[in-house]
Parts: structure tokens; C-alpha cells; sequence
């Protein structure tokens, strides 16, 4: 993938365990929400723990905890976008269009299903990342390689929004007026989302693991973050904050795959997130974690909470 991962200037965007709602049975669904109420714990406990850590002590609780929110956020979604990629190859769904859009599809709509409190805030904080990331873009003097796989950011950003509203017209009216989505257009997207989660729902069905199917393994890896300050933060703030458990556990629980794979959070060297498939493995690079948190103190954080660190 390489919107908001193979390059700094392209972003996409989470939780595998939307993939249990609608179509699974009450215990896939007491499980779902059970893994994302213990994840929304571990998150703010991660936020706090970042008042001991020097590199923040400047940004108010409010801002450490938005800024903890939006990567783990942002980072969960490109996790479900990348195993959108997993799901097509490994299943041989057939993709019709972009693979990128089709995998863009496939997270908004998992994501959306799960329609609680915790995935709303998860879902705006993607969304708004678009929006920053074109906002730097422009500012930074970054041009658009037009013939790039992936559409452009803010195609992808106002489709996202667009699902939302399709999904929930009046919880996402706010977001789509603050992002400028015309009426018109706000009108039309209950079909984009229908189709969406309709068409998603159709080609996952055959893969649905029954009961008594054994679970594939899916294996679960973090590395250290080097002698780099800020990807240490990030490779002890993930680990802590487990974010690859609950998409292994409920993965291998809801779907019937054919190979065991893996998911791992590691050092790359570059801004990157990607499904590979002659290796069957997932891999989240903490470059990318960095990039999402910078975008958020650039773009995300209140001025107030800009002008006290830069002061200091």
C-alpha cells in the first residue's frame, strides 16, 4: 500500500473486528466489543503514560490523548486496509476497479459496522487525516503523481466521508459540513455505502469460518525501535497498547483462511504499510506511526497547545 505508507504524502486508512458484525453470531459480536473496549483502555493508558516522557510534557493531557487517539486511529485503519489487500489475494476475490479503492471500501465499511462511541472518534480522526494530509501537502509544495495506483488523497478523503454519511446521515452531518461535502453529494452516498458494504458482505460469505472449523494461526510480532528515540516511544506504546491482538484473534475466529500469515509492527526505514503475498505477512512500520504523529502536532493539535511548545 502506499497511500499514507509507501510514501509520506499518501494516506490510508481498522479494527479486523468490525468484520464479525451484522453476519455473525452473539458471541463473535460479545467478543468485538470486549476487544474494543479493552483496547480503548490500553490506549489511555498509553496517553498518560506519556506525561513522564520528556518529548511531550509540553502538549496538554487533552492534546496527548488526541494525539494517542489519532495514531493508533490512523494506524488501525491502514491495519484493516492492508488486510483488505490479504482477503482479495488469499481468498481470490475478485476485484472489479482499483485494488487500493477496493481495500479502501473494505476498511471504511468494517469499520463503520461496529458503531459505537470508541469506532465513531476512531472513524472521524481517519477521515480528518486525509484532510491534514493534503493540507501539508499543499503547504510543503508536494505535487501529485497523477498516475499513481492510488487515487488522490482528497478523492479518498471525501469518499471515506461519504460512507459515513451513507452509513449514518445524521451522526456524520457535522463531519461532512465541517469538511465541506455538498448536500447534493451528502444525498447520494447511502448508495455508495450500500453498495459498498452489500458487495463486501456477498464476496466474504463463502469464507466465513463455521464452528467447527479450527482456526487458522495467525502469529503476532513487535520489533524495538532502534537507537531512535521517537520509534522506540512508538514500538513501547504499541506493544503496550496491543494493537495487532484483536485483529489476529478475531481474523482467525471469523474467517476461514487458507494459510496461516503474520502481522508485525517493525522498524522499515521508510514510511510504509503493506500485505505481501509469496511471504503471508502484514507489516505496520513505526515510520509510518511517526509520520501519522507529526501530521497530528502539525495539523491536529489546538494552537494554544502549539505556541506553549514552541515557547519552551
Amino acid at each position: 500500500m502506499k497511500s499514507r505508507s509507501l510514501g509520506r504524502h499518501h494516506i490510508a486508512f481498522l479494527l479486523s473486528f468490525i468484520l464479525v458484525l451484522a453476519t455473525k453470531p452473539v458471541f463473535a459480536q460479545q467478543t468485538a466489543v470486549s476487544e474494543a473496549e479493552g483496547l480503548k483502555a490500553r490506549i489511555d493508558a498509553a496517553a498518560a503514560a506519556l506525561a513522564d516522557n520528556p518529548r511531550f510534557k509540553g502538549m496538554s493531557a487533552k492534546d496527548r490523548q488526541g494525539l494517542v487517539e489519532f495514531v493508533a486511529g490512523n494506524m488501525l485503519f491502514v491495519l484493516l486496509h492492508e488486510l483488505g489487500h490479504a482477503v482479495a489475494s488469499e481468498m481470490d476475490i475478485p476485484v472489479l476497479g482499483k485494488a487500493e479503492d477496493a481495500a479502501d471500501s473494505f476498511a471504511a465499511t468494517r469499520l463503520i459496522r461496529l458503531g459505537n462511541d470508541f469506532s465513531d472518534q476512531v472513524v472521524a480522526d481517519a477521515a480528518k487525516g486525509w484532510f491534514m494530509s493534503d493540507r501539508r501537502d499543499k503547504k510543503e509544495g508536494d505535487s501529485v503523481p497523477y498516475y499513481d495506483a492510488h487515487g488522490l488523497d482528497l478523492q479518498r478523503a471525501y469518499q471515506f466521508v461519504c460512507y459515513l454519511v451513507g452509513a449514518d446521515p445524521s451522526k456524520f452531518k457535522a463531519l461532512a459540513d465541517e469538511t465541506k461535502l455538498p448536500p447534493d453529494r451528502q444525498q447520494s452516498c447511502q448508495g455508495d455505502y450500500s453498495n459498498a458494504l452489500k458487495n463486501w458482505e456477498a464476496a466474504l460469505k463463502p469464507h466465513r469460518r463455521a464452528p467447527d472449523q479450527p482456526k487458522i494461526n495467525i502469529d503476532v510480532s513487535y520489533g524495538d525501535g532502534g537507537k531512535d528515540k521517537q520509534l522506540e516511544v512508538i514500538a513501547k506504546a504499541s506493544r503496550e497498547i496491543r494493537l495487532l491482538e484483536p485483529v489476529a484473534q478475531l481474523s482467525a475466529e471469523t474467517l476461514a483462511w487458507p494459510t496461516p500469515f503474520a502481522l508485525e509492527m517493525q522498524n522499515c526505514g521508510f514510511i510504509n504499510a503493506a500485505w505481501v503475498a509469496n511471504t503471508h505477512k502484514l507489516t505496520l512500520c513505526h515510520e509510518l506511526a511517526a509520520d501519522f504523529g507529526d501530521l497530528y502536532r502539525g495539523y491536529g493539535m489546538s494552537k494554544a497547545s502549539k505556541g506553549k511548545r514552541k515557547s519552551k
